[in-house]
């Protein structure tokens, strides 16, 4: 059984860019669908909206729904998977897993290394998993951080395309013997998985990026008016105009720039995880 454990729809949002992800939760269904998974768990951040679309697209095309959630637990971000109603964000770590196993869930830590720090880092251990391979951790340093974490105390492993549109959906798939998402989750719990991983093409990630930011570029402006002074307010108006452009000529620059930023993240991800993983 083929899951995909780690995606987002367009309910999905954040602070300063409001539409994390691009498309409705039924599209994101029908991606899954389209590339063979069993399986899939919607996993917006601090909502369960997309639950009643996903499931009722998940029910026509053949395919098993997992209800999730991305939840911003006070000590970073947690999935919860197989749950029955949204899971408040701000909990400490320990109070948001309590929280989920009480609903008969399972926690698994998202992308627990990752630069941004928005993982739980070593706190991942209150959790029933790791996600030891997550698609979107291009400086591949901090999965190989987690796999290894997960390895020396024995924790289950799952992986995460941690898609955000339709294109991204199947880079990061966790595998189980199993016939149900019951059986499945079952599995996962017991740490009999194995984890198909193909990073994100920065194609996709420029995609991506490009569109949210689209999406919500009447957000963005009233975040610059209410946040940022000049020339700071100026240049970020200036880069937001630019992507009206795309795709266009100006997509050369961004794939440039994209390249750029991944050589920054590379070197920073070396220097901050190579005692942990060489």
């Amino acid at each position: 059984m083929l899951l995909e454990l780690h995606a987002h729809s367009y309910y999905s949002h954040r602070e300063k860019v409001k539409f994390d992800g691009t498309t409705s939760p039924a599209n994101m269904i029908q991606a899954a669908a389209a590339k063979g998974i069993n399986a899939i768990a919607l996993t917006d951040h601090n909502t369960t909206m997309g639950w009643k679309e996903a499931k009722a697209a998940a029910k026509k095309l053949g395919i098993e729904f997992i209800p999730g959630e991305e939840v911003d637990s006070a000590d970073g971000h947690v999935l919860a998977h197989n749950i029955t109603e949204t899971i408040r964000p701000g909990m400490p770590l320990e109070e948001t897993v309590d929280k989920i196993h009480q609903q008969g869930g399972i926690a698994v830590a998202s992308h627990p290394f990752d630069i941004k720090n928005d993982g739980t880092g070593k706190k991942s251990l209150a959790c029933d998993a790791l996600e030891a391979f997550n698609a979107i951790n291009f400086d591949r340093l901090s999965n190989k951080r987690c796999l290894k974490f997960a390895k020396i105390n024995r924790k289950p492993v799952t992986a995460g395309s941690d898609a955000h549109a339709p294109y991204m959906i199947g880079r990061g798939l966790t595998r189980v013997d199993a016939g149900s998402v019951d059986s499945a989750i079952k599995e996962i719990i017991k740490g009999r998985t194995s984890l198909v991983a193909k990073y994100q093409p920065i194609s996709n990630v420029m995609r991506w990026s490009i569109d949210k930011l689209k999406m919500s570029e009447q957000d963005i402006l009233s975040y610059i008016d209410d946040n940022y002074s000049w020339p700071k307010s100026m240049l970020s108006r200036f880069m937001l105009a630019t992507t009206k452009s795309s795709p266009g000529k100006i997509d050369v620059f961004y794939k440039g720039l994209a390249y750029v930023s991944l050589g920054s993240v590379i070197t920073y991800s070396f220097f901050r995880n190579m005692k942990y993983v060489f």
